[in-house]
This record gives C-alpha cells, sequence and structure tokens, in this order.
C-alpha cells in the first residue's frame, strides 16, 4: 500500500493500537489467571474469559492488519509463474473472492449480534455475548475497507503501463 491517505494512516494505527491494547491486556488477565490459581489457590474464572475475549478481538484486528499490508498467509507457487499483469489479475480474483466471504459472513454475524445481544457471558455478567458478535462484524469492515483499498489499487495497476511492481 503505497501512499495510504492520511484518514487510512489514522485508521491503521487506531487498529493497531486497539490490537495491541487487548493483546497486552489479554496476556496480563491470563498471567494474573496463573497467579491467583496456582499461588494464591484462589480462583477466579473471570480472567479466562476476558482473555478469550481479547484474544478474538485481538485476532481479528490482526486479521484485517494482515490484509491491510498483504501479509497474510498465501501460496505464492503459480502467481510466480505468471507474468506481472496474469499476477494482478490472480491476486484480483482472490481478493474478489475473500470479499465475497466475507460478505456471506458479515450477514452470519449479523444475525448472531441481533439473536445474541442481550446474552450475558457466563464470568464477565456485563459483556454479552452480541459484543463479541459486534466485534467480530466491526473487523469484517475493517478487512472489506482494506480490500478494497487494495483491489483499487491493483485496478490501477491493471491500468498503467507497467504492472511489474504492482502489488495489490
Amino acid at each position: 500500500m503505497r501512499g495510504a491517505a492520511g484518514p487510512l494512516r489514522v485508521l491503521d494505527r487506531v487498529v493497531e493500537t486497539v490490537a495491541t491494547a487487548a493483546f497486552i491486556v489479554m496476556f496480563a488477565a491470563a498471567l494474573l489467571q496463573v497467579l491467583v490459581r496456582y499461588v494464591l489457590h484462589v480462583p477466579a474464572p473471570w480472567t479466562e474469559e476476558l482473555a478469550r475475549v481479547l484474544f478474538s478481538w485481538a485476532m481479528l484486528l490482526g486479521i484485517a492488519l494482515a490484509i491491510r499490508t498483504g501479509e497474510h498467509i498465501r501460496v505464492e507457487a503459480l502467481a510466480d509463474r505468471l507474468p506481472a499483469r496474469g499476477r494482478v489479475l490472480l491476486e484480483l480474483a482472490f481478493q474478489l473472492l475473500i470479499v465475497l466471504f466475507l460478505l456471506v459472513l458479515a450477514r452470519g454475524t449479523l444475525r448472531m449480534t441481533a439473536v445474541t445481544w442481550n446474552n450475558p457471558l457466563i464470568a464477565l455478567g456485563w459483556m454479552r455475548t452480541g459484543y463479541l458478535y459486534l466485534a467480530q462484524l466491526i473487523a469484517i469492515g475493517l478487512m472489506l475497507l482494506y480490500l478494497a483499498v487494495r483491489i483499487a489499487d491493483g485496478i490501477r495497476a491493471l491500468g498503467g503501463r507497467d504492472a511489474r511492481d504492482a502489488h495489490p
């Protein structure tokens, strides 16, 4: 993503900050769980549930950031054998398939958000299951936004004279 616009850079920083904070608090909750359970011999079930919730949030935001930077896992055996224009077209095709998958996932996530909005988590009574699905929906929205930017970059690369350096 060469030359990302200012608002997109700000969004990237916010997503990175929230994902990092979620990871740090998750780690602290897991550490606290070990401390209270094995050192103080006192159960604290909320720490485990909090760690699981924060792990899922950090993971979802990490996936969005991986899409943004093109660092997600991919096999490039076929792409390496194609000319530059073919690589761009193949990448665009895969990105469109990912968009389709995310739209289907978003539809189901939206339904689950509505169905579980008032269901409390077991150990974290103040947190609702619907919040987890809402966080997933927000992460899917970020993934779709980042894919749209990558697709636009790919289309611009196809319109240019030289697609050799294009990595949508």
